[in-house]
């Protein structure tokens, strides 16, 4: 991440006071603003407009902090590493909530429609069995449907969970969602919003909102979609960003994951056939298998001796795990070097 805090806080205000000029928002100008820099685009607009203009933003800004909201400036410290990657990423990324969540380990979008099945319901809330014991992060849209079955699954789980969403952070859309937006907040997830405050949401916010639920994630899974479906877009955004993109299998007989089908035939999407699916694509059963591991390794250490040997009975005793998993655990050890295996099988500690 590149500059200071005092340029952000520069560059963010330039950037409100330019958005409440109706010039800034016509076709063609952001391409202008981003080849002369948006100081510059600001000193060609005429004096009094612009000082207008400028107390709309501060007193926009005023809102923002009051609220508890940070506007996070691409490039400078507190940005999103994964979006910041992204080459449409949004300049502004405003957030509700603690930052943390949004440098999580293991992102995974869960995305799919708004008319979800039952069916597709079940899949969004067994797709989190699948990853139990991984410390990980949920990215959807709030969206009913698939994205509001994610969020709650999520959440019943313990899991953080951020919502991306398609207009201001000055309230929550669709209205239904609104205790569920409520419930991210109080467990320790965020929402997101390229927008400003006030900014309602329209047919083209949406679409544009999906760059971000992609461009902050590791993976992209797409639970239920039909075709076409908003889905699609994000899971080819995905691709477009070098994400593992996934669709959970089509049922032949259902009209609403006709998306899946489409982005598995396209080879846009990798098969999922259950929950531990993605996981164990992504490589990250290992890290669950390893922790599993170091979680067994520390009390054996502490029941073992540098110096003096332990026989295998007496350890199987000590920590009453039974004999194969005490012996597989002090295999691990040995290979890792923490242990040492003696005549008579007997064992010593080597280090911590």
């Amino acid at each position: 991440m590149l500059g200071s805090e005092e340029e952000a806080d520069a560059w963010l205000l330039d950037w409100l006071t330019a958005a409440q000029l109706p010039r800034f928002n016509r076709k063609g100008t952001l391409r202008v603003v981003m080849e002369v820099g948006l100081a510059a685009w600001l000193a060609g607009v005429e004096r009094g407009l612009l000082s207008n203009a400028r107390d709309r933003a501060c007193r926009q800004l005023d809102q923002l902090r009051e609220r508890g909201i940070r506007a996070l400036v691409r490039g400078h410290v507190g940005y999103p590493y994964a979006l910041d990657e992204v080459p449409d990423a949004p300049w502004i990324l405003f957030v509700r909530g603690p930052l943390e969540v949004l440098n999580g380990p293991r992102m995974v979008s869960v995305v799919g429609t708004r008319r979800a099945s039952s069916l597709g319901t079940s899949a969004a809330e067994g797709l989190m069995g699948g990853m139990d014991g991984l410390d990980w992060t949920l990215v959807s849209g709030l969206a009913e449907g698939i994205d509001a079955a994610a969020h709650r699954a999520a959440l019943n789980r313990g899991i953080p969970t951020v919502a991306c969403l398609a207009h201001g952070l000055h309230a929550v859309h669709p209205r239904s969602n609104a205790a569920l937006a409520d419930r991210i907040l109080e467990s320790g997830g965020c929402w997101v919003s390229e927008y400003r405050w006030g900014m309602p949401p329209s047919k083209y916010t949406f679409p544009a909102r999906n760059r971000i639920i992609a461009g902050l994630s590791d993976a992209v899974v797409v639970v239920e979609s039909n075709d076409p479906g908003g889905s699609l877009i994000t899971a080819r955004l995905g691709q477009d960003y070098d994400r593992r993109v996934f669709a959970l299998s089509p049922s032949w007989c259902s009209d609403g994951m006709k998306g899946n089908a489409r982005l598995l035939q396209e080879q846009v999407a990798e098969l999922l056939h259950q929950p531990e699916d993605l996981a164990r694509a992504m490589g990250w059963s290992e890290c669950r298998e390893q922790d599993e591991a170091s979680e067994k390794v520390e009390p054996l250490l502490e029941a073992l001796d540098p110096y003096m040997a332990r026989s295998f009975d007496d350890i199987v005793a000590a920590m009453d795990w039974g004999r194969n998993a005490t012996r597989k655990a002090l295999l691990e050890a040995e290979l890792s070097g923490q242990v040492r295996a003696w005549s008579g099988d007997r064992f010593t500690r080597t280090s911590r």
